[in-house]
C-alpha cells in the first residue's frame, strides 16, 4: 500500500508548471467551499484562505482544453489531418476511463448521502445533461463543470472530423482545420452565452451559479485551451519566445479581472459582461499557459513532490471536498457555529487531513487501476 502511494509523489516524466497550475486550481476550489469553516479566525487570515472558486475551475476549464486539444491535435495530424471513427472512439474510451469511474461512484455516494431529498431530474446526472441549457440543481453541484468537460469531449471530434471531411478538398491547409474549428466554436458559444443572457436570465438571479454554471453556455473555456494547443504544437519557436511576456501579462489579467469580479458580476451585470467576462478570463488564463508548460521541474523537491502530489490526486479531491467530506463537518458541527479560533483552525487542518487522505486513498485504489486501463487503447 505504501508503494503504491508513494507512486503518487514520483515527478518523472511530469510537467511541474502544469502541476502547478493544476494544484492552484485545486487549492482555489476547495478553499472557496470550505470558507464557512473559518468564519471565526482573523480577517486578515480569512482573506488569505478565502479562495475562489470562480478562478480555480476556470483554470481547470482552460487547462483541460490545452491537454485534450494536445491529444485530439495529435490523433488529427497522425492521421493525416483527418479523423475516423475508430479513432473517436478510441479518444472517448481513454477519456471516459479516465473521468466517468470516479464520477459515478462520488454520484452513487451523494445518492446515498441525500436519499431522502433526491431531485426529480437524477436521471440527468448519468448523462450529463444537469445543467446543460439550466441552472444546475445544489445536488451534487460541483458536477456542473464536469457536464462542460464531457460535452466537449464528445462533440469535438465529431465537429472536427467534419469539418476536416468539408475542407477536404478546399484551398485551407488541413491542419489549420483544427484551429479554424476551435475559433468558431468560440464564436458559436459566445453567442449563445450573450443570448442566453438576454433572454433566459429571471429579473434577480446569482451571476456565480444562474449564469456561470450553465452548460452549454461556457464550452468556449476548453476551446481557448485548443488554441493554446494549436499554437504550441505548430508555432513552438513562437510559443517559446512569448511564453514569459504571455505569462507576464495573464498574471496582471487574472489578478485585475479578479480583484474587481465581485463588482463586476455581483450586482446584476449588462449583458456585455455577462458575454465577455469569462472569456476574457479564459484568454488571460491562456497567456499563462505557454511559461508553465515549459517549466518542466521545479528545485526545490520536496516542493514539488507535495504540488505533484496534490496535482494528481485533484479530480478525487474535487469530487469529493464539498458535498461528501464537507457536508460531514457541516452537519456535525451544526455549520460551525460557535466555534472559537481554536476550534475553527483544529477542524479546518482536520478537514483537510481527511480530504487529502480520502482523495489519495480514491486515486491509488480506484482511480489509477481504472485509469491504467486506458494503455489498451493507445
Amino acid at each position: 500500500m505504501l508503494k503504491r502511494i508513494n507512486e503518487i509523489f514520483i515527478t518523472d516524466n511530469r510537467i511541474f508548471g502544469l502541476d502547478l497550475m493544476r494544484f492552484i486550481a485545486i487549492i482555489l476550489v476547495v478553499m472557496a467551499h470550505m470558507r464557512w469553516m473559518i468564519e471565526a479566525l482573523p480577517r486578515p487570515i480569512k482573506m488569505i484562505f478565502s479562495g475562489s472558486g470562480i478562478l480555480g475551475v476556470e483554470l481547470f476549464f482552460v487547462l483541460s482544453g490545452y491537454l485534450i486539444g494536445g491529444i485530439l491535435l495529435k490523433q488529427f495530424e497522425k492521421n493525416n489531418n483527418q479523423l475516423n471513427f475508430a479513432i473517436i472512439k478510441n479518444f472517448w474510451i481513454r477519456r471516459w476511463l479516465r473521468t466517468l469511474p470516479n464520477y459515478y461512484l462520488i454520484l452513487l455516494v451523494y445518492i446515498v448521502l441525500n436519499y431522502s431529498v433526491l431531485p426529480d431530474s437524477l436521471w440527468r446526472y448519468f448523462l450529463f445533461l444537469q445543467n446543460i441549457w439550466n441552472t444546475p440543481n445544489p445536488f451534487f453541484e460541483e458536477s456542473w463543470s464536469l457536464c462542460i468537460e464531457e460535452i466537449s469531449y464528445l462533440i469535438s471530434p465529431l465537429i472536427l472530423a467534419g469539418m476536416a471531411f468539408l475542407f477536404k478538398s478546399s484551398t485551407i491547409k488541413n491542419q489549420s482545420v483544427f484551429l479554424l474549428v476551435s475559433i468558431i466554436l468560440i464564436i458559436v458559444v459566445t453567442g449563445l452565452r450573450a443570448f442566453y443572457a438576454n433572454n433566459f436570465l429571471p429579473a434577480n438571479y446569482n451571476w456565480a451559479h444562474d449564469f456561470r454554471e450553465v452548460g452549454l453556455i461556457r464550452l468556449d473555456a476548453i476551446y481557448y485551451g485548443f488554441v493554446v494547443a494549436y499554437i504550441a504544437a505548430n508555432y513552438q519557436n513562437f510559443f517559446t519566445k512569448i511564453a514569459l511576456p504571455a505569462f507576464i501579462i495573464g498574471v496582471i489579467g487574472i489578478c485585475l479581472l479578479m480583484f474587481f469580479q465581485k463588482n463586476i458580476t455581483y450586482n446584476q451585470p449588462t449583458i456585455l459582461i455577462n458575454t465577455f467576462f469569462t472569456t476574457v478570463l479564459s484568454i488571460a488564463i491562456a497567456f499563462i499557459i505557454p511559461y508553465l508548460s515549459l517549466l518542466k521541474s521545479f528545485k526545490y523537491k520536496i516542493v514539488a513532490k507535495i504540488i505533484t502530489a496534490v496535482s494528481i490526486i485533484s479530480y478525487s479531491l474535487y469530487l469529493i471536498n464539498n458535498g461528501v467530506v464537507g457536508k460531514m463537518f457541516w452537519d456535525l458541527s451544526n455549520k460551525g457555529e460557535g466555534w472559537s479560533v481554536a476550534m475553527a483552525t483544529s477542524m479546518y487542518i482536520l478537514y483537510w487531513v481527511i480530504s487529502l487522505g480520502l482523495s489519495t486513498l480514491i486515486f491509488v485504489f480506484f482511480e489509477k487501476p481504472i485509469t491504467d486501463l486506458r494503455n489498451k487503447f493507445k
